[in-house]
């Protein structure tokens, strides 16, 4: 179960971090040569792949470092051959040019791209990944949009001065290539910086596999929408009276099954809380007076997943005395059913799938129960 908070968005979410390897090359290529600044910036770069695939744990993809690294090995491939493959002093403005034309393939196929991943990834997988190639877009346009400005600076310098003098030069073929993949880093950071000030008081939910495993977060609103894309927790609670089971319409609210009879509570599990946790805030929304007086028990863990969700449910039973308290709480607008009554209805789509899915276990439970209440 999660038991601790984060930031909304991870630093690591900073795909233009990738860019480093050919800040280096265009720094370098001022003080040395340009082949040097080429193999020093692919070094980099290989290294900076190599960690990344030795890392340990969930590994979050930088699709940018990758771009960066295979240009640079490209561009010292390229340097092997005979001849100035790039004139002298231009080696900056060829890498950023060089980068900038895959940027703009990324983000012209940018829905291909992400979609890609959500459909070829395991679940585990899907998600990590697909926010990775987010991430990775966000940055192909932040500097595609520093590539404009640097081709108009170009393009209205040229037009008032030619040729152009040193300084000009110097600034825009040599100093604007690395700033402007210094400031795609710097603003990338600024967003995601006041993404997570914008956030910080959004639901979460967490993305779990099939053992229960926290594998990320989503938002709640996200969570309810996006059907079966990834596993989400939910706490399912039934209620027992005298062997009888309360059930009621769910909710016209509900996207899943709505209108159908079902376990009066059920909601997704917080991101950053416990199953205790959960419990208890369901109890005392539905309770407000009595809710932290109840110990419903927990029953099973099992994951169901259709067209429409894709969840674990952990279910738990509240056994109850009588109604009273039921029916001066927030849930008394359904009925006792016997088990010959829900029977008699199973498999007619008048219950909840998951309802369903339960019946059995339920039953079970609360029979063995109400035996050793008569005992």
């Amino acid at each position: 179960m999660p038991h601790e908070r984060t930031d909304t968005l991870s630093y690591r979410f900073n795909m233009s971090i990738g860019f480093v390897p050919v800040i280096i090359s265009t720094l370098l290529c001022t003080v040395m040569s340009q082949d040097g600044a080429i193999y020093i910036g692919t070094g980099i770069g290989l290294l900076g792949m190599f960690l990344a695939a030795k890392h340990k744990g969930a590994l979050l993809p930088n699709f940018i470092l990758s771009i960066s690294t295979t240009i640079l090995v490209l561009q010292s491939l390229a340097s092997a051959i005979p001849g100035e493959h790039v004139p002298q002093g231009y080696l900056a403005l060829t890498l950023e040019v060089s980068i900038l034309i895959p940027m703009l393939i990324l983000f012209m196929h940018r829905r291909r791209f992400i979609n890609y991943y959500l459909r070829h990834k395991t679940s585990c997988q899907r998600r990590l990944y697909a926010q990775g190639a987010e991430a990775a877009v966000v940055s192909a346009r932040l500097a595609l949009i520093l590539g404009v400005i640097h081709f108009v600076a170009i393009s209205l310098t040229v037009m008032l001065q030619w040729p152009l003098s040193v300084t000009s030069e110097f600034v825009l073929l040599k100093l604007f290539p690395p700033l402007l993949f210094i400031l795609a880093i710097v603003l990338n950071h600024v967003a995601i910086r006041y993404f997570n000030h914008l956030m910080s008081h959004t639901d979460y939910v967490p993305v779990v596999n099939v053992k229960g495993d926290v594998i990320g977060k989503m938002p709640a609103v996200e969570a309810i929408g996006s059907k079966n894309a990834y596993i989400n927790p939910v706490i399912r609670i039934a209620v027992s009276i005298g062997g009888l089971t309360y059930l009621r319409e769910r909710p016209s609210t509900f996207i899943f099954d709505r209108g159908k009879t079902d376990v009066p509570m059920e909601c997704y599990l917080s991101y950053g809380e416990t199953l205790q946790d959960g419990v208890d805030r369901m109890l005392g929304i539905a309770f407000p007076e009595a809710g932290k007086g109840l110990k419903p028990k927990f029953t099973i863990v099992y994951h169901y997943e259709d067209k429409a969700t894709n969840r674990l449910v952990y279910l738990f039973i509240l056994d109850l005395s009588d109604e009273s308290l039921l029916r001066s709480s927030l849930l008394g607008n359904g009925k006792l059913w016997s088990f010959k009554q829900i029977e008699e209805n199973l498999g007619k789509g008048f219950f909840s799938s998951c309802f369903e899915v339960e019946y059995e276990q339920l039953k079970e439970i609360i029979c063995i129960k109400e035996k050793y209440k008569a005992s």
